[in-house]
């Protein structure tokens, strides 16, 4: 009998613990973030220096701590609100990045407009602006850009601090963390459990084995 209490002290020990630490984990309300970026708007630059914006803004922009919309999803849902944005409209900027908000349920919206002004044929110097729309305050930050392109990572680092970082993570009801250490007790517990019951039944049969055979009763 004493190798029946092992295995159920662990198992009451187990239930406890995971009670405890079910109820000391907060369970915070789930809050996701939407962040979309619906592309560039490029003029005079060379193709391959577009490629490289392109690239740049995403890598910037598509971050984990969020939900990421990338441009090429956005524009085959929202293609004209998505063209008149990329126009720049002075009168109607901010209301279109609203309608898109509103519709795609997007929390910030990212957006680039870059200009080569550069007279010298060999280089490329930008100018323009990336754009993020803040759907809680309604408000545009205008980021300005005025480089060689060859410069545009000292720019990449800037927009990361001032608009890319400053935006909230989102939130998820049960809590990651929270779930890894209940996978991981019930990982830890399983294997104590295997290991308690393999030893109680080895410790049954060798019982078995011990016992003397009766011997046959004779005629």
């Amino acid at each position: 009998m004493k190798s029946l209490f092992k295995p159920l002290a662990i198992f009451l020990s187990a239930n406890i613990l995971l009670v405890q630490v079910s109820a000391a984990v907060p369970q915070t309300k789930s809050g996701k973030i939407n962040v979309g970026y619906i592309g560039e708007k490029l003029d005079d630059i060379p193709d391959g220096y577009k490629k490289l914006v392109r690239q740049k803004m995403l890598g910037l922009i598509n971050q984990n701590y969020y939900e990421f919309h990338n441009p090429t999803d956005l524009t085959a849902i929202h293609s004209n609100v998505i063209a008149t944005i990329l126009s720049h409209n002075e009168n109607s900027f901010n209301g279109d990045l609203a309608r898109l908000s509103e519709d795609a349920n997007l929390d910030y919206i990212f957006v680039t407009s870059l200009s080569n002004i550069s007279e010298d044929q060999n280089r490329v110097m930008l100018e323009g602006n990336v754009f993020r729309y803040n759907r809680k305050s309604d408000d545009v930050y205008r980021y300005e850009i005025l480089s060689y392109a060859e410069d545009l990572d000292l720019h990449i680092q800037a927009i990361k601090r001032e608009l890319v970082e400053t935006i909230p993570h989102s939130v998820y009801g049960l809590g990651r963390n929270r779930i890894y250490v209940l996978v991981g007790i019930a990982i830890i517990v399983g294997f104590a459990m295997s290991q308690t019951f393999g030893n109680m039944f080895k410790f049954l049969q060798d019982d078995n084995k011990d016992e003397e055979p009766i011997p046959p009763v004779g005629d």
